[in-house]
């Protein structure tokens, strides 16, 4: 009885993936086709954000097949179908890996895959570039960012989010400002690529702005408890520690807050986390008493923030039209259309862009897109693209040659009265390319901003 109990909760779960994930078919039958691909984690430590994202891209899929398909020419009618072939990993190396080969073997050979993982992704870096395959990453850390990559990443990097945000809280909301003490930060976080990543690009960046100077490095469990937060909060507090960043997603952030709350550090420190640990969702997680507080940069319209904002209004549609989820849509919701309608508007270029230059028909261009059509006629010229207005306009990456990244502005949000709130204009990131990468004559055609500016 024990036996046939599992089963069946193992085909509820399998279930309810298939409802999430399965290709949806619409008006496309007889049209050529394209495949976008994607290595996800739907059951590991990165379920509660990558299933919200997934619904969001899913249900741009679907808009997309019901449509006709991808509009590739513009006139508003699908011409292209658009498949889409999932693996699901579970936060699991060798299953990542298993994945990869089985898409790399398989037919189409994949173009663009969207990745989820910073350690992977870094480990891929070659890997991609020997297979001629680009990389949609999810992961942000910034050693897969510097040429010569196939990857590219749906925002900036970790450190560059985290210095812009921690430089903006200084200028305009620390209580010190204009006193001109030097911020004191530490970053609380995991001990993993995706947990560090931030680490010394923080530390390069308080040296260069004299802002702030990084005073500890402390690193948590990945599912951190109650007392183990709260002996590193109290090393902080006889540090003087100003401001916490943690790079990891929102259960660790969310017992930081608790931690902060229950000891009285709230407003003595504040805590900041990068966009995987949302405010929306962490708001949910410890109601409003313990997140009063957070911040987290994002570099999208949030929805219990901005509902009026047409990319928010565009995301309510399709959850309303294809979904009905009560609780999207959310900030990850939000990014997972643009992760999508990123991926399918670099193929569309690809796919002009073959044809001008080889002076086929769309079908034939549908046959021979490679990785290296999608990287160099699509991708690389997504400055600028909103995604349907889940971002701001002013977004200008990749602004050069060397740029790997698809979103150079963020907004600083956070929970103030027992709600989630803009707390910042948008900005510019500061752009943290290394010193020798500059001298080697790298990025020379990109403006290279040590400090945020703020978009007027």
């Amino acid at each position: 009885m024990e036996k046939k109990s599992k089963l069946v909760c193992l085909l509820g779960t399998l279930a309810i993936l298939i409802s999430l994930l399965a290709p949806t078919e619409g008006l496309t039958a007889g049209k050529p086709s394209i495949t976008i691909h994607n290595i996800i984690d739907l059951t590991g430590a990165y379920a509660p954000i990558a299933i919200p994202s997934e619904k969001g891209g899913k249900d741009y899929l679907a808009w997309i097949a019901e449509k006709g398909g991808l509009d590739v020419d513009g006139d508003g009618k699908g011409d292209v179908e658009v498949k889409y072939t999932w693996a699901e990993f579970g936060n699991v190396d060798a299953r990542f890996m298993s994945a990869y080969k089985r898409f790399r073997m398989g037919t189409p050979k994949p173009t663009i895959i969207e990745m989820w993982s910073s350690p992977n992704q870094e480990m891929m870096k070659p890997i991609l570039e020997r297979d001629g395959i680009v990389c949609y990453g999810i992961g942000f850390s910034d050693p897969q960012l510097y040429p010569p990559a196939w990857n590219y990443m749906d925002c900036w990097s970790y450190g560059e989010s985290a210095a812009g945000a921690i430089e903006y809280y200084i200028d305009n909301l620390w209580p010190k400002k204009g006193t001109g003490a030097k911020a004191k930060v530490a970053h609380l976080t995991w001990d993993s690529a995706y947990g560090r990543a931030a680490n010394e690009p923080t530390k390069r960046h308080g040296e260069k702005t004299g802002k702030y100077e990084v005073v500890a490095e402390r690193f948590c469990t990945m599912m951190p408890t109650d007392p183990e937060i709260m002996g590193f909060l109290s090393d902080f507090e006889k540090r003087g520690v100003d401001i916490i960043w943690s790079n990891s997603i929102v259960q660790t952030p969310a017992v930081i807050m608790k931690g902060i709350h229950k000891l009285g550090l709230a407003g003595k420190m504040v805590h900041m986390a990068n966009l995987w640990a949302p405010a929306d969702l962490l708001l949910d997680i410890v109601g409003p008493g313990s997140a009063e507080g957070y911040m987290c940069p994002q570099p999208v319209y949030v929805p219990a923030a901005d509902p009026n904002e047409p990319g928010v209004k565009f995301a309510k549609m399709l959850n309303d039209k294809y979904r009905k989820d009560p609780a999207m849509p959310n900030i990850q919701y939000m990014r997972g259309i643009r992760m999508k309608a990123n991926m399918l508007e670099s193929v569309r270029r690809a796919l002009l862009g073959i044809m001008k230059r080889d002076n086929v028909d769309l079908a034939k261009a549908c046959d021979r897109i490679t990785g290296k059509d999608v990287k160099e006629l699509g991708i690389q010229t997504l400055a600028g693209y909103a995604a349907h207005d889940t971002t701001v306009k002013a977004q200008s990456a990749p602004s050069g040659k060397d740029d790997r990244r698809l979103a150079n502005h963020d907004r600083l949000i956070g929970v103030k009265g027992g709600k989630v709130v803009a707390l910042s204009p948008w900005y510019k990131v500061p752009r943290l390319v290394p010193d020798d990468m500059i001298k080697q004559g790298l990025f020379k055609d990109e403006k290279i901003n040590i400090h945020y500016e703020v978009v007027k």
